[in-house]
């Protein structure tokens, strides 16, 4: 007899308030996983985004280095500051390239890649024609209005930036 109460009191309780309680209770969980899994979204979309702007900051740097090359200090420690910033600027280059092969997809990554390889080559040779000018000593002298040749950095970046979207 014992079970039978039990059973009619059970029906008797989601009959009434029980199954709107219950209907709630699962509704309100639904809300919080669905809040909690856009809210994640955002959070992964942000961090992605830091992440590239700085894989591409880092490679810009790089492709900036032949102008600061250009207007140099001869001095010793000015050379050994130089040096140690496009060194820093080739590690950073370097850590964004094995973060975005890790993580990115891969036409990402190889896009990035593509980026570099096109800095390396402009950059590069405009930081050699630089080291190889005397330094600029007067503010007029700074070639503001023209720039060494980087189209193919240029494309390349519109192609990364294209694919991160």
């Amino acid at each position: 007899m014992c079970v039978d109460s039990f059973w009619a009191s059970a029906l008797t309780w989601l009959a009434g308030d029980g199954a709107a309680t219950i209907i709630a209770a699962v509704l309100g969980a639904g809300v919080v996983v669905a809040g909690y899994v856009v809210q994640q979204r955002a959070v992964r979309r942000e961090r992605r985004a830091a992440i590239y702007s700085e894989a591409i900051r880092a490679v810009e740097d790089y492709l900036e280095a032949p102008f600061l090359v250009l207007r140099r200090e001869e001095t010793k420690p000015a050379l050994r500051e130089l040096t140690t910033h496009i060194s820093d600027i080739q590690s950073r280059i370097a850590y964004y390239s094995a973060l975005l092969r890790v993580n990115a997809p891969p036409n990402i990554a190889g896009e990035y890649i593509a980026l570099i390889a096109a800095a390396r080559r402009e950059a590069g040779t405009a930081m050699t024609a630089a080291w190889n000018t005397d330094p600029i000593r007067r503010g007029a002298d700074v070639p503001l209005g023209s720039r060494f040749e980087r189209g193919d950095s240029d494309a390349a970046l519109t192609r990364l930036i294209s694919k991160m979207r």
